[in-house]
């Protein structure tokens, strides 16, 4: 799903303009060892799995593109969810593809509305779910011109990723997207 672009991911980001790129690692299956790891990651508390997952997809992303992004971030949590887990896990996937990558990582964006998780939801409910539940950090730098590399943990309907980059095109960047796992909608 990453070598081929435009390619399918691209139709659930009709609402960003000029989408660069869409890639995943694996399509997300049901007792997959891909969806094992994630919920060791998300749930379990494994932090390592999150960066060494990032650390082999940025192997394998490195091999395929040369163009440099400027910039990674990623898709924030809200603060209670942060304090109750401890960390941010689509933080370190980025730190992982960071490192292989040799890009900064940036956290730009913040989750100002703490709603309830995704993973039950529909697909309108997932989208109104999160509309106009992301910006951008006060202290961000600029980004008019950047090239973004936006990470998360898994895409479904691709309503998180959607409602993160308004913010970030609104601020000038152009953006990218990237998961461990998609799900085959």
């Amino acid at each position: 799903m990453h070598k081929d672009q435009p390619n399918q991911l691209h139709r659930r980001f009709f609402e960003i303009p000029n989408l660069k790129y869409a890639m995943a690692f694996a399509w997300f299956q049901k007792g997959s060892v891909i969806q094992k790891l994630l919920h060791q990651l998300k749930y379990e508390g494994n932090e390592a799995i999150g960066v060494l997952l990032g650390e082999f997809y940025g192997d394998q992303l490195s091999d395929i593109y040369t163009e440099k992004w400027d910039l990674i971030t990623a898709v924030p949590i809200h603060i209670k969810k942060l304090r109750k887990r401890g960390f941010n896990q689509s933080h370190r996937i980025a730190e992982g593809l960071s490192q292989k990558l040799t890009i900064p990582f940036v956290p730009l964006l913040e989750k100002s509305v703490n709603k309830k998780s995704q993973t039950r939801k529909h697909r309108i409910e997932r989208f109104d779910n999160v509309e106009s539940t992301f910006q951008l950090k006060t202290s961000s730098t600029s980004l008019k011109g950047k090239k973004v590399l936006l990470v998360d943990d898994v895409l479904t309907t691709g309503a998180t990723l959607q409602a993160c980059s308004e913010p970030l095109q609104k601020a000038g960047a152009e953006i990218s997207i990237v998961t461990i796992a998609a799900t085959k909608n």
